[in-house]
Order: C-alpha cells, then sequence, then structure tokens
C-alpha cells in the first residue's frame, strides 16, 4: 500500500508542529542537556514549516496540546464500506450510498456509481488506510480546494482548521457508527454526504451545504454530491449556484435522471416553467419512463400559467431529504 505523506506547509502539519513548540516551550532544560541545540531545533522547525512566526512566549496562535491532536489522530480501527401538495414533487436526496447496508450502486440510471465499485480498491479513493492517514489526506483535500484562508501574519486561521478537525471527527463518527470497519476517502466522503442529507432534514441548508461542499473536496467525480448540494442551494435561493451544480452531476452521468428531476425543480423556482419541462423534467422522464413523480411535474408546469390553483405551489417546493 502506497504511504501517503503530509506536506510540510500542509494545515495539518504546521497545527502538529506548532502543538510541539508550544510543547518545547513548557521543558525545563535537565543537567547535561543542550538548552541552546533546542533552541536550534526550535527555529529550524517554525523555518522548515513556515510557521512565520516566533515560537516562544507571545505567540498569539492558537496552539493545540500534541495530546489532543494525538487522541483524535491514535484510532487506528479499519472501516470497511460496508403526492399530496400541488406543484412539482421534489426527490429526495439520494441516500442509497449511504452506509444502511444498501448496494450504492444500484439502479439502471446511475452509472457512476456502479463504475466506482469496480475501481481498483489499492489506489484511489478506495484505497484503505489508517485514520491518521485519511485525517491527511482530508485536509491536503481541503486546502486543493482552498478551504482554509491565512492570517495577515501568514499563519493558518486556527477556527478554519478547528473547524475542518470537528468535521473530520463527526465524519470518522458516522462511519463508525455504520459499522464500517475499513477507512478510505470515498467512504469519508460518503459519510460526509450523509451528514449533509441528514442536516438537510433538520433544514440546516448551509451546514449541508459545507458538508457536501467537503464531500466533493474528497470525491470530486461523484454526480449524487453534486446534485444534493443543488438541492441545498435551491432552498436558499441561490438558483444559479443550483443549475450549475445539476449540470455539472450531469457532466459526470448523463443517464443520472436525478439531477435532470432537479435541474427541472431549479427551473421552476425561477419562474421557468418552459427550461423546467424540456431541459429538466421530459429528459428525466426520457431516463426514467416510470416515474409518476416526473409526469406529474410536467402535468404541473404546463397548467401553471392557466391555472390559478397552482400558484400556492411556487412557494412548497419541498425539503430534500
Amino acid at each position: 500500500m502506497a504511504h501517503n505523506y503530509i506536506a510540510t506547509d500542509s494545515p495539518l502539519s504546521r497545527r502538529i508542529v506548532r502543538a510541539f513548540l508550544h510543547f518545547l516551550n513548557s521543558v525545563e532544560p535537565g543537567p547535561g542537556v543542550d538548552a541552546e541545540g533546542i533552541e536550534v531545533a526550535r527555529e529550524c522547525l517554525a523555518e522548515a514549516f513556515k510557521l512565520n512566526q516566533s515560537p516562544v512566549a507571545g505567540d498569539d496562535v492558537k496552539s493545540d496540546s500534541l495530546i489532543d491532536i494525538f487522541k483524535s489522530l491514535e484510532a487506528k480501527k479499519q472501516c470497511e464500506p460496508s403526492k399530496s401538495d400541488v406543484g412539482p414533487q421534489p426527490d429526495s436526496v439520494d441516500a442509497s450510498s449511504s452506509f444502511s447496508g444498501e448496494n450504492p450502486a444500484r439502479g439502471k440510471n446511475h452509472s457512476e456509481a456502479s463504475k466506482s465499485t469496480d475501481e481498483d480498491s489499492t489506489q484511489g479513493p478506495h484505497a484503505f488506510v489508517s485514520k491518521d492517514e485519511l485525517c491527511g489526506q482530508f485536509f491536503a483535500a481541503l486546502e486543493k480546494n482552498c478551504y482554509f484562508w491565512s492570517n495577515t501574519d501568514g499563519s493558518d486561521d486556527p477556527v478554519q482548521l478547528e473547524k475542518a478537525s470537528c468535521l473530520f471527527n463527526e465524519a470518522c463518527m458516522e462511519l463508525e457508527r455504520s459499522g464500517c470497519h475499513q477507512f478510505s476517502l470515498k467512504n469519508l466522503a460518503e459519510s460526509l454526504k450523509t451528514l449533509g442529507n441528514k442536516a438537510m432534514q433538520s433544514k440546516k441548508y448551509s451546514d449541508a451545504i459545507e458538508l457536501y461542499n467537503c464531500a466533493i473536496a474528497v470525491h470530486e467525480k461523484s454526480a449524487v454530491y453534486y446534485c444534493n448540494r443543488a438541492a441545498a442551494y435551491t432552498q436558499i435561493n441561490k438558483y444559479t449556484e443550483a443549475i450549475q451544480d445539476c449540470l455539472r452531476s450531469i457532466e459526470i452521468d448523463p443517464n443520472y435522471s436525478k439531477a435532470y428531476s432537479r435541474l427541472g425543480l431549479v427551473y421552476y423556482a425561477q419562474g421557468n416553467y418552459r427550461d423546467a419541462i424540456h431541459k429538466g423534467f421530459r429528459k428525466a422522464l426520457q431516463l426514467d419512463p416510470n416515474n409518476e413523480s416526473v409526469k406529474e411535474n410536467i402535468r404541473v408546469c404546463s397548467v401553471f400559467p392557466f391555472s390559478s390553483a397552482c400558484l400556492i405551489s411556487f412557494s412548497i417546493l419541498s425539503c430534500c431529504c
């Protein structure tokens, strides 16, 4: 199994080294100990890991305890993936690939999931790693997607670091609750998506978006993650972002009917009934001819301009969950 090293300039590396320097500051050199050598080591570490600050008293960047950091990384357990309202009826957020024991590749219209199950489990997002390696991969993925920002002195923002750590720990707990026995980036992404689905159920749409953001950062080629985020964007009236996510989902998996259906819902929310039918619902129906919800959506969009009874439906695009 290939090793996954953490770069010296990654937020996780700097967090650990900052904590170690904080630890050194609390150590009293014993008899015969080269105190000057320890000070040189401090300076070399600060320079090598680009901390851009003095590691001695007066440090204005919050330093974690080494114990606290490694408590969150010490687990080596492996995890194994184990029509009542008027108006278009929205689809629920796709939770079929969460860790419920159900095959994530089910459904003839979801080719991306089917392909992903055939990937070599010794490389890529399916590679099994230890929890601390997974943490490093997660932080690297977030950094690649510009999740973190730096303070004016060049140091990492401790609030963002703590937030990312919390998200990682929550996702790992979700994995453990689901009975997983092997850690991998793909499993972590699925766990983040499951948490996003739960946030949607609780109508915490901004939280859901952030969780889907992280899932996408970890595993970018999932049509489901973009489609789910589109649902969350729609709920907070960010229609441009929702349309972009639907189109990205379709680009990844042209046979994913739910992405077309959700695209129709976004256009409907905008009052663009023609595009809702022709660019969304009809294409969804071509892929899923027996979907009664999509048929009803087409009927409602077709009569909307002529039926005052349908006016109440504009504001009740259903909660995606």
